[in-house]
């Protein structure tokens, strides 16, 4: 398993206790860190997908903590499908302070991008629930 510093996020060897790197004591960071600052910090990985799980985790928990993370993602990220995630997680989380990022991502380059904000100002502006992401469940009608 790559194992990585919760603080500059390079490669390190399993259970360290001090990065090698950036001289963080990587033990505490662990151990203090609750679910959802990990999930922030993630959005930060450089490896491009956990950034992108991170985000998906965070806008279904409509963690309300993470769009100030999840708008400097949408600003700075040259990853369109970092940014994509960002934007339907902050659509997700449907705080209306979201709108400002939105209709900025509204605007992005990648049409995907575009597309995600567009439809995730909608769901805003009407405050409508964001529907929620259910596994495929055979016989299932709801979410739980």
């Amino acid at each position: 398993m790559i194992s990585y510093c919760p603080a500059c996020w390079r490669e390190v060897p399993e259970r360290i206790h001090v990065c090698p790197y950036c001289k963080a004591d990587v033990e505490r960071l662990t151990l203090e860190r609750d679910y959802v600052n990990k999930l922030i910090a993630a959005l930060d990985h450089p490896e491009p997908t956990t950034p992108v799980r991170a985000a998906w985790i965070l806008g279904i928990r409509k963690e309300t903590l993470a769009i100030s993370h999840m708008a400097r993602l949408t600003r700075e990220s040259e990853d369109p499908y970092i940014v994509e995630a960002a934007v339907e997680a902050l659509g997700k989380i449907g705080e209306s302070t979201c709108l400002e990022v939105l209709r900025s991502a509204a605007r992005h380059g990648a049409v995907r991008v575009r597309v995600k904000a567009q439809q995730a100002l909608l769901l805003i502006q009407r405050g409508t629930p964001a529907p929620r992401d259910c596994p495929d469940t055979p016989g299932a009608d709801r979410c739980d």
